[in-house]
């Protein structure tokens, strides 16, 4: 009874220990590289999504439409008339009905909570600092339920906010740059250069540059006074139970509503696309490697064949088959695959760990005292799909040239 084609490649791994655990070495590096650059990629994209939704909502809800007609064109003496088809609407500026649209939503078992907002340009000062920023007026405890605002306070109280008509919260990059502090009275210059004194009852902070330095809200009424706005609202933002299907969403809500609605998907498309360019290219420079410990394989298993040419003919003299021959050295590139990747996922989640305990000031796009990172058992499945298929390409070559010696020629001594 012969040997089985994965116990002699056992034998035929542990008489090269050196050679092969170098070999392994390359594989879990490279698996782990692979690992810990996604979740770092990964990581970043993950906290911007989770701020756009949890600051502006799965999608938004903007200007009124109406559907131009379409037009009826003559035609020659004879023939029938045209039709022009395209599609055209005309626009009116923000929400003149919100709370039919609300009502409306309400109904919608997809909607989970909606927050109308009042949006107006101004400028806010404070002693000899001035800076342009975007008022949002809002009714807090729809705004609560639409977002993530609680969880983003940093200082002050959302319930003095809520008991001071005149109060108002502002991003804590704002705050840094003009130097204010929960308490503090500062002025809000609206458009028509009407100006009101508030003070600051909450600090808060997303983590994205924009949102922090720009956005300071306050209570509807105040925003409505303030903007020159009665009885507006600018936007309308609206929580989905699954955010994924936001843009499918999005479209049947324009065609119910007869307002622009848009996905944050939609809106956020330019820098999610500089996420993903980033996470491709990561994965790609770091597959190199995996890519490379395939070459090594594909060395030790080649010099392995020239070495043990005698044993293969007698193996093939024995009543072992070709395939038999070439398995005992894919077997070698399975176990090679094996211990790589799941060392590489030890170093991988490993390095994952390491890298999130790092301390960084980062203060640009995003705003992080930690490098970010993402856990996803979806790094670890490709990470071992592309070993795997590098490391078996790699072992298949010299397994076929093993498969093609003849025993008779060996042993008379005229093969390689």
């Amino acid at each position: 009874m012969n040997v089985p084609s994965y116990r002699i490649a056992t034998r035929f791994l542990l008489a090269h220990t050196r050679s092969m655990g170098m070999t392994v070495l390359g594989v879990a590096v490279g698996v782990g590289l692979f690992i810990a650059a996604l979740a770092q990629t990964q990581g970043f994209e993950s906290f911007y999504i989770q701020t756009v939704l949890g600051s502006e909502g799965s999608l938004v809800i903007t200007d009124r439409f109406q559907e131009l007609h379409s037009r009826i064109l003559p035609g020659a003496p004879g023939q029938e008339v045209m039709v022009a088809s395209q599609r055209q609407r005309k626009y009116y500026p923000g929400i003149a009905d919100a709370y039919r649209i609300i009502d409306t939503l309400s109904n919608i078992p997809e909607v989970v909570a909606c927050s109308p907002v009042v949006e107006g340009h101004a400028f806010i000062r404070s002693g000899f600092s001035t800076e342009a920023v975007s008022v949002q007026g809002i009714d807090l405890e729809a705004h609560l339920r639409a977002t993530d605002f609680s969880k983003q306070i940093r200082r002050g109280s959302l319930d003095d906010f809520r008991n001071n008509p005149t109060g108002v919260c502002v991003g804590a990059t704002l705050a840094e740059r003009m130097r204010l502090s929960v308490g503090q009275s500062v002025y809000l210059i609206g458009p028509e250069q009407e100006t009101r004194r508030y003070r600051i009852d909450a600090i808060y902070e997303t983590g994205v540059w924009a949102f922090d330095v720009k956005n300071v809200f306050v209570h509807t009424r105040s925003a409505q006074t303030l903007l020159r706005k009665p009885y507006f609202t600018s936007f309308m933002i609206v929580k989905l139970e699954d955010p994924e299907r936001a843009t499918e969403i999005a479209a049947g809500f324009e065609d119910l509503l007869s307002h622009s609605a848009a996905s944050w998907k939609d809106r956020q498309r330019g820098n999610l696309q500089i996420f993903q360019v980033l996470r491709l290219s990561a994965a790609l420079i770091v597959s190199m490697v995996i890519l490379l410990s395939g070459f090594g394989i594909f060395n030790v298993l080649s010099i392995s064949v020239m070495q043990r040419t005698k044993e293969i003919a007698i193996l093939r003299s024995m009543g072992y088959r070709k395939s038999d021959i070439a398995g005992i050295f894919l077997w070698q590139g399975v176990w090679v695959a094996a211990l790589g990747t799941l060392s590489g996922w030890l170093l991988g989640a490993l390095a994952t760990y390491v890298i999130s305990k790092i301390p960084v000031n980062i203060s640009g796009i995003l705003r992080t005292q930690y490098f970010l990172v993402e856990w996803s058992a979806s790094h670890y499945l490709v990470s071992a799909v592309l070993a795997v298929i590098a490391v078996m390409v790699a072992a298949t070559v010299p397994a076929l040239r093993a498969a093609r010696l003849e025993p008779a020629t060996i042993l008379r001594g005229t093969g390689q």
